[in-house]
C-alpha cells in the first residue's frame, strides 16, 4: 500500500463500496441531465446555445470519466523501449509496433480480456478515435503558442503579431501560409525547432483538406474499427526530422471519406487527426492480464507518444490524456537516465496533479534498458556502495528518486530483451528491430547473469534494501514480475478511489452549468415568499460563501505537501525552509549528537582504521609477555560495536523525529488557519449582519423546519470560520506519535546497519569481500557514510509519515468541509422555496425537464442536498 494513498482512502478500508455507489450515482446524473437536455426547447440565441452546448459536453464527459476503467499511463522518451516493454508486460514483446527513431505517435490503449485456451496474447480488435473539431482546434492551438514562443526566443526580428489570437482551424490557414513562406528561411534550415513545428501544422492544414470529413463537429469524436495489422500507421510515421528545402505548399488529391473502407493510405493522411488507438488484447491464459483496481475490473494501459523529437502535437496528447490517467509509469533509459526528457515529462504531469506530494507518490519508474549497464568490478559493502561505484547507475538512482519521492521501493530495474532470453518470449525476428533484438540476446543474457551474482552478494551484505530484490528480478526475468507487482499494488490500493475523485469536479461542473442554463431558459421564475426577504442578495451570499469554501477547499493542496508549506501556513519561497526540510534538519541534529560517533573515532589507529573493543583484547602496543590486559574504561563498555546497540539509538531516534516533525506540521496548519480565519472576516460580518441573519434563519428554517436550521446555520458560521482548525488537527495527529507495530517493523526494515553489514569482529556478520572489504567497513570514512546513511534513514521515515499525516488530515479536513458545505442552500433551493409570487395566485409555475432535474437532484440523498 502507498502511504500516500492509503491515507486518500484508497484502502480496502475505506468502503470502496462507497466509492463504486457514488460514481453509479453520478453516471445516473449524467444520463438524466443528457435526457433532460434533449427535451429541452432551446431559442437559437447564441449566449443560450453556448450555454446548451455547454451542459452537454460536460454530461458527455461525465458519462465518459464514470465509465472509463482506472487508467496507467506509461510515458517516457523515444526509443526508451516503453512500446516493447508494455508488450513484455503482457507476455508478448512484439505486441505494438516499435521504432528506434523519434516518430510523430499517437495515444495506445490496451483494454485487456483473457484468451481462450490455447491461443496467444494478440490484438484482437482495434478502433481509431479521431478528434472533434473543438479538440482539433484545441490542439492547433497549442502549437501555434509553442511557435509563437520558439520565435521570439529564437530572436532575429522576426514579427508574429499575425499570429496572436489567430487560430488556422477557426480563421483559416492563410495568415500561416503567409507568414511561413515569407518570415522563415526553408533553404538555410537556420531554426530546425522553428521548421519542425511549422511542418506539423502544415501537415495538419493538408489532413483538414483531404480528410475534413473525419473531423466531427460536437462533443463525440468519429470512431472507425481499423484491422489489427495496420495498427503501425496509425502509430507510427516518418521522422519529422525530415524537413524540406522549401515551405510545403498546400496538399492535393482526392478527398478520402470515413464512408470508404479505412486502409493504410487513408491512416496516413489523417495521422494528425488521430486522438488515440483503443485496441482490445486478449491475454494468453497464465500471463499477466493487467492490473486490477479494487472494483475487480482490469485497468487500461496507455503507451503515451515518446518526447525527445520535434512534435508539439505528441506533446498536447500526453498533456489531455494525463488529465485521465490515475497511476504513472515512467520509463527512463538506464544508460542516459538523466535526460531533460524526464523532467519534461514531470513538468507535464505536474499540470494536471494536485501537488508534489501527491504527484510523486502516484509515479512508478521502470530503469529500463538496464541490460546496458556494466555492472562494477570494484567491491562493494552495500547497495549505497554499489550505487556510488558505477556514474550511471548513480545518475539512474538519482533521477529515479527524484521522480518518485525518494521511493526506492518504486524503482524497477527491466529489459525485454532479457525477459525474452529468460523466459522465452516469443518476437518477430524479421526485419531491421527483430535483427537487433536476436543480435542483442545473447550480450543482454550475460549482463543478466552478472546482476543475478551481484544481488546474491547484496542477499547476504543488505538484503533488506528494495534495489537487492530489484536487482535479483531484473536476473531472472528482465525485473518484469517487480514491475508487474509494483502496479498491481498501485492500481489495487487506491484505483477505484482516485476514479471517484476524477468524477466529483466534472459533476460539479456540470450541476454548475445546468443551473446556468436553467436560469436563461426560465428567467421569471421569481418571486419572494412571505419572511425571506431580498432573495437576491441571499443569493449573491451564498455564492460569495460558496466561492470562498472552493477557495479553502484548494488551498489544502498546501498543506498536503509539507515540501512546498511553510511554518506561517504559506507555500515556501526561494531559499525558505519547508515543514519538511526543518523536520529533516532536526532528525539530521539529532542523529549528529549521538556520542557513538566519538567513541568510534577515539578507536581510530594511525591507518585510519577503527580496531576491536579494547576491553577484552590484548594490551596496547601488545608490550611484554602479554599477560595483562588493558581494563575496559565506561566508554568501552558504551561503545555500540554490534547492529543491535546502535540501532537502540536508532529506534528512539525516529520516533522522536517522527513526534518533532508533527509538531512543526502543526504549526504551520495552526498558521494557516488563522490567516484563513482573517481572509473571511468580510464574509462572516456580511452573514452575522442582524438583518441578513435574520432572512438566511426564515430560509434554513424552511430547508430544515424539524430543528429550525439551527444545524445548518451552526454549519454555515463554522464554514466560514476556520479557527476551529488547529484543535480538530491535534486531536486527529496528537503528539507524541504513538508507535505502532507496522511502525516499528519498518524502522526495523530501514535501519542502514544491519548484522551481516556489522564491522568484522561482530560474530553475525558475514564477510563476503574478504580483507579489502574489512579494510573499507572498518576505517574511519566509513563511520561517516554510516551516519550519512542513517541520517537518510531516519529522513525518509520522518518523510513518508509527514506526507501520511499530511494526506490525513487534507482527507478528514475535506470531509469536514464537505459536510459543513451541505448547509450553503443552493440557487436552485432558494428559487424553489420563492417561486410564489401574484402571477400565479400562490401556486408555482411550471418548470422543465432541466428545472425537475435539479430539483430532485438538489433534493436527493446522496446528491447536492443543500
Amino acid at each position: 500500500m502507498t502511504d500516500f494513498h492509503a491515507g486518500q482512502g484508497g484502502s480496502a478500508s475505506s468502503s470502496a463500496t462507497g466509492h463504486r455507489t457514488a460514481i453509479a450515482r453520478y453516471r445516473e446524473l449524467a444520463d438524466r441531465a443528457m435526457t433532460a437536455l434533449g427535451q429541452e426547447d432551446v431559442p437559437e440565441a447564441a449566449a443560450v446555445r453556448q450555454a446548451y452546448d455547454r451542459a452537454v459536453g460536460l454530461a458527455v464527459k461525465l458519462r465518459e470519466r464514470c465509465a472509463k476503467p482506472v487508467s496507467v499511463g506509461i510515458v517516457g522518451e523515444y526509443s526508451a523501449g516503453k512500446s516493447m516493454l508494455l508488450g513484455t508486460l503482457l507476455g508478448a514483446p512484439g505486441l505494438l509496433p516499435v521504432s528506434g527513431s523519434p516518430t510523430t505517435g499517437n495515444v495506445t490503449v490496451l483494454r485487456v480480456e483473457p484468451a481462450p485456451q490455447g491461443e496467444p496474447t494478440r490484438v484482437r480488435a482495434a478502433r481509431i478515435e479521431y478528434l472533434t473539431r473543438a479538440e482539433l482546434a484545441e490542439t492547433v492551438g497549442y502549437i501555434m503558442d509553442e511557435l509563437v514562443r520558439t520565435v521570439r526566443r529564437a530572436g532575429g526580428g522576426r514579427d508574429v503579431s499575425a499570429l496572436e489570437d489567430y487560430n488556422p482551424v477557426r480563421d483559416g490557414w492563410d495568415v500561416l501560409n503567409r507568414w511561413a513562406e515569407t518570415t522563415l528561411d526553408w533553404a538555410a534550415m537556420e531554426n530546425s525547432r522553428l521548421l519542425g513545428i511549422t511542418l506539423e501544422l502544415t501537415r495538419i492544414r493538408d489532413a483538414l483538406k483531404l480528410a475534413g470529413e473525419f473531423v466531427l463537429d460536437g462533443h463525440t469524436g468519429l470512431s472507425l474499427p481499423v484491422e489489427p495489422d495496420m495498427l503501425r500507421q496509425a502509430l507510427d510515421i516518418e521522422d519529422i526530422r525530415d524537413l524540406p528545402r522549401v515551405f510545403p505548399r498546400t496538399a492535393q488529391g482526392f478527398p478520402v471519406s470515413p464512408r470508404d473502407p479505412l486502409t493504410a493510405q487513408t491512416l496516413r493522411v489523417t495521422f494528425t487527426l488521430i486522438r488515440r488507438v483503443v485496441c482490445q488484447v486478449r491475454v494468453a491464459q497464465g500471463d499477466w492480464a493487467g492490473p486490477l483496481p479494487g472494483d475487480g475490473t482490469a485497468a487500461e494501459l496507455c503507451d503515451l507518444p515518446g518526447l525527445g523529437a520535434t512534435a508539439v502535437r505528441d506533446e498536447y496528447l500526453s498533456v489531455r490524456e494525463l488529465d485521465e490517467i490515475d497511476a504513472i509509469v515512467i520509463v527512463l533509459p538506464s544508460h542516459r537516465a538523466e535526460r531533460d526528457d524526464a523532467r519534461q515529462f514531470y513538468s507535464l504531469l505536474e499540470r494536471n496533479r494536485r501537488g508534489k506530494g501527491a504527484l510523486s507518490e502516484s509515479i512508478l519508474v521502470a530503469a529500463n534498458c538496464f541490460d546496458l549497464l556494466q555492472p562494477p568490478d570494484v567491491p562493494f559493502a552495500g547497495v549505497a556502495d554499489l550505487v556510488a561505484s558505477s556514474r550511471d547507475l548513480s545518475s539512474l538512482h538519482r533521477m529515479a528518486t527524484t521522480l518518485n519521492g525518494r521511493r526506492e521501493d518504486r524503482v524497477a530495474f527491466t529489459s525485454s530483451l532479457v525477459a525474452i532470453t529468460t523466459r522465452g518470449l516469443p518476437y518477430e525476428t524479421g526485419g531491421e528491430e527483430g535483427e537487433k533484438i536476436t543480435a542483442s540476446l545473447g550480450a543482454a543474457g550475460a549482463q543478466a547473469e552478472r546482476w543475478k551474482r551481484i544481488a546474491a552478494d547484496l542477499v547476504l551484505t543488505d538484503p533488506g534494501h528494495p534495489y537487492t530484490a530489484a536487482l535479483g528480478g531484473f536476473g531472472r526475468d528482465g525485473g518484469v514480475g517487480g514491475l508487474r507487482d509494483m502496479l498491481d499494488r498501485h492500481v489495487r490500493t487506491y484505483g477505484v478511489f482516485l476514479k471517484h475523485e476524477a468524477v466529483v469536479p466534472v459533476a460539479t461542473d456540470l450541476l454548475t452549468a445546468l443551473r446556468a442554463l436553467d436560469r436563461m431558459l426560465r428567467p421569471g421564475l421569481g418571486g419572494v415568499q412571505a419572511g425571506v426577504r431580498d432573495t437576491g442578495s441571499l443569493t449573491a451570499l451564498f455564492r460569495m460563501v460558496e466561492e470562498e469554501t472552493s477557495h479553502t477547499v484548494r488551498s489544502l493542496v498546501l498543506l498536503a505537501d509539507p515540501e512546498r508549506l511553510a511554518t506561517d501556513g504559506t507555500q515556501v519561497v526561494p531559499g525558505g525552509s519547508a515543514v519538511l526540510d526543518l523536520a529533516r534538519a532536526g532528525a539530521t541534529y539529532d542523529v549528529f549528537t549521538w556520542r557513538e560517533w566519538q567513541q568510534y573515532r577515539d578507536r581510530v589507529g594511525d591507518d585510519g582504521r577503527i580496531g576491536p573493543p579494547l576491553g577484552g583484547g590484548k594490551a596496547a602496543g601488545g608490550r611484554g609477555f602479554g599477560v595483562a590486559r588493558r581494563m575496559p574504561t565506561e566508554a568501552d563498555a558504551g561503545a555500540p560495536d554490534t547492529t543491535e546497540r546502535l540501532f537502540a539509538r536508532f529506534e528512539p531516534t525516529c520516533v522522536r523525529a517522527v513526534g518533532e516533525a508533527r509538531e512543526i506540521y502543526l504549526e504551520a496548519v495552526a498558521a494557516w488557519a488563522e490567516r484563513r480565519h482573517r481572509e473571511l472576516t468580510h464574509v462572516r460580518e456580511r452573514l452575522r449582519d442582524s438583518g441578513t441573519w435574520e432572512s438566511v434563519g426564515r430560509l434554513l428554517a424552511a430547508l430544515d423546519p424539524e430543528d429550525d436550521g439551527q444545524a445548518r446555520g451552526h454549519n454555515l458560521l463554522s464554514l466560514v470560520s476556520m479557527d476551529w482548525l488547529p484543535g480538530a488537527a491535534a486531536g486527529l495527529l496528537p503528539v507524541p506519535v504513538p508507535a505502532s507495530y507496522e511502525d516499528r517493523e519498518r524502522i526495523t526494515e530501514r535501519f542502514p546497519l544491519r548484522t551481516v553489514q556489522a564491522l568484522p569482529w561482530n560474530g553475525g556478520r558475514h564477510n563476503i569481500a574478504g580483507d579489502a572489504g574489512a579494510r573499507v567497513v572498518t576505517h574511519q570514512m566509513n563511520i561517516f557514510r554510516v551516519r550519512g546513511d542513517i541520517v537518510a534513514a531516519v529522513g525518509h521515515h520522518v518523510r513518508r509519515h509527514l506526507l501520511a499525516d499530511a494526506v490525513r488530515l487534507g482527507r478528514e479536513l475535506r470531509l469536514e468541509l464537505q459536510e459543513l458545505r451541505e448547509a450553503v442552500p443552493a440557487e436552485e433551493s432558494v428559487r424553489r422555496l420563492t417561486r410564489r409570487g401574484p402571477h400565479d395566485n400562490g401556486r408555482a409555475p411550471a418548470g422543465g425537464p432541466v428545472r425537475d432535474l435539479l430539483d430532485e437532484w438538489d433534493g436527493k440523498s446522496g446528491g447536492n442536498t443543500r
